[in-house]
């Protein structure tokens, strides 16, 4: 029950902390959270001293380390706090998706939107990410794709629905969340046939 409920917390926070960021795009303030974010990649948390009240106050209590150890919770908020901070850099448009709309809405859904041109490349770059063997290879092939989403300016993240799968792949459940993903990433919604039309 307390995975359950860390779970949905994990998702619960990451949105709110990404919906107060879409609201803020077109400010100074915006700009420069974002700015640090991106700073913050490839830094000890405990360096990252620009994002420090972004981070810490939003964490419920019983997600903060009380061992001087970044926690999963921490790690996975974080993690899909910065990518989004990539995604959206240049935008003024958000690039998150704020809701969690169905079970197949999550990153393999968005990534999906980049087979549309070379899906043999982008299939092969997809494999090499969802087959990573621990979270820090997955998170540098992630942040690639997540440039060519931004690049191509097709698709959005459901940011939260992210950081509560990231949570998952720490905590020692990676094969789920390949499997999702992979789901995801691969399944095609079939046109319905001009029959199927107009008999609607």
């Amino acid at each position: 029950m307390e995975e359950n409920r860390n779970m949905k917390s994990v998702f619960q926070v990451t949105g709110r902390i990404v919906s107060g960021l879409s609201k803020t795009l077109d400010t100074s303030e915006g700009k420069a959270t974002l700015a640090n974010l991106r700073n913050s990649i490839g830094k000890p948390l405990s360096e990252t001293v620009d994002i420090w009240p972004l981070v810490f106050s939003n964490l419920p209590d019983e997600f903060l380390s009380a061992s001087g150890h970044v926690t999963h919770e921490e790690e996975a908020i974080l993690t899909a706090l910065q990518l989004y901070a990539v995604h959206q850099q240049g935008s003024r448009v958000s690039v998150s998706l704020l809701e969690k709309t169905d079970e197949w809405e999550n990153m393999g859904k968005s990534l999906s939107y980049l087979r549309s041109q070379d899906s043999t490349a982008i299939d092969r770059r997809f494999n090499t990410m969802i087959t990573a063997t621990d979270f820090e290879e997955l998170i540098h092939h992630l942040r690639q794709m997540i440039k060519l989403l931004k690049a191509k300016e097709q698709g959005k993240v459901n940011y939260a629905r992210l950081a509560e799968d990231l949570y998952w792949f720490s905590r020692g459940y990676p094969e789920s969340v390949r499997i999702r993903w992979t789901q995801s990433y691969y399944r095609t919604q079939k046109p319905k046939d001009k029959g199927d039309i107009e008999n609607a």
